[in-house]
């Protein structure tokens, strides 16, 4: 898409419409627009599939047929961003046009050169942003199918984490862009903050996608080999509670250590992301203020109890099911993709280890860890995070 050479194909019956943006385009040198009229819609959609076009606008007259242009334009050519032009336009008539697929609109009163390029920005923008939302949702899909044929796992990864790329490069672009646009402006309309917004809550999710994409290719190869060793069980949940707390102050994390050290052979990061899942879980599902009980027991027992919006009895068998998402979750705002609860089992697992879940909707969820517990070794092998401290006070030295 070359951003300094816009095509417009503009549907218009009098021709009133082309004369005042055509005197428009010719008076903006930083983008060269080319206009290219038709009359009729049947004509515009020949264009369309002939031809490349940038940016479609309907130019509307007192004709309510005009209107079932736009919904049938954007039903036989989805990938263009269309715009209404209208002389005069009453707020309902706008809704409508919006309702039935159109981009923006823009009156003729309205009409200046900062004005028409920003319309036709925003109207690409939208489209981008559909377009890169289709393609989420394909890979998110591609991908469930993929983990019900293990051995094609890999492969079907490979792809998407490829194909993802797409999306990324779309939306990278045109927030590069505007952040340039809108350096150059006295102040940031309420459409362009909106349009910023927009493609950086598409690049957080993304991100999102990609971490989940890189657990799954973690789970079909087994995570390799876990690194691991004698680790006093206290000692890491002190830790992942210490990592959680400084950005977590609405709620109130509750630690419960018994008198004695608890020790398992295992491997350190791996238990570290283990918790950090359920905890993070039980925050998000929980309303702010509320308690969420961390207790570790002298067996190697370890549960995480949270007060929140529970889960209900027919979701219960599938939690821990790859991109499985209880209904009440789902109404839940900036949730995951139902990944979390597979990583943390498979990982329970590869510990020789056990979890379970309890829990009632709206009174809140207990997942409950077993672990095998080993002796006290006779020399003490230091926390990984301990010698992480050690070096960083080695470098400042």
């Amino acid at each position: 898409m070359d951003l300094h050479h816009v095509r417009i194909l503009l549907l218009d019956q009098t021709g009133v419409t082309t004369r005042s943006i055509a005197e428009l385009i010719s008076a903006i040198q930083a983008v060269r627009y080319q206009l290219i009229v038709a009359v009729a819609l049947p004509q515009a959609l020949t264009i369309l599939t002939t031809q490349r076009i940038d940016v479609v606008i309907v130019a509307l007259t007192a004709q309510t047929s005009e209107l079932n242009w736009i919904q049938t334009i954007r039903e036989q050519a989805p990938i263009y961003p269309v715009i209404v032009f209208a002389e005069t336009i009453d707020e309902p008539i706008a809704l409508h046009a919006l309702h039935t697929g159109a981009h923006d609109y823009v009156l003729n009163d309205d009409l200046t050169p900062s004005v028409f390029q920003r319309t036709i920005r925003y109207a690409r923008a939208m489209v981008a942003q559909g377009l890169a939302e289709q393609q989420v949702q394909a890979l998110t899909f591609a991908l469930a199918t993929a983990m019900s044929a293990a051995q094609q796992v890999e492969q079907q990864l490979d792809v998407a984490i490829h194909e993802i790329q797409t999306p990324m490069t779309i939306l990278l672009g045109y927030i590069q862009l505007f952040e340039r646009r809108v350096a150059s402006w006295g102040g940031i309309p309420l459409r362009e903050r909106k349009m910023l917004n927009t493609m950086r809550l598409q690049a957080i999710h993304i991100s999102r996608l990609v971490k989940t994409l890189l657990d799954t290719n973690q789970m079909a190869t087994n995570y390799g080999q876990l690194q691991r060793r004698p680790l006093e069980l206290g000692a890491v949940l002190r830790a992942v509670v210490a990592s959680i707390q400084g950005m977590r102050a609405s709620h109130l994390l509750v630690l419960r250590l018994p008198e004695s050290a608890v020790w398992i052979d295992g491997d350190y990061g791996r238990l570290m992301q283990i918790f950090h899942n359920l905890l993070l879980n039980a925050l998000k599902y929980s309303d702010i203020h509320s308690e969420i009980t961390l207790t570790l027991l002298a067996n190697g027992q370890i549960s995480v109890r949270d007060y929140g919006i529970g889960i209900p009895d027919n979701a219960l068998p599938k939690i821990f099911n790859p991109f499985f998402r209880a209904q009440n979750a789902q109404s839940q705002l900036g949730t995951g993709d139902g990944i979390g609860l597979a990583v943390v089992q498979d990982l329970v697992h590869q510990h020789e280890g056990s979890i379970s879940v309890s829990s009632e909707v709206d009174s809140g969820t207990t997942m409950t860890l077993q672990f095998p517990c080993t002796v006290r070794p006779n020399r003490l092998i230091e926390l990984p995070a301990l010698i992480d401290q050690l070096d960083e006070v080695l470098q400042r030295g």
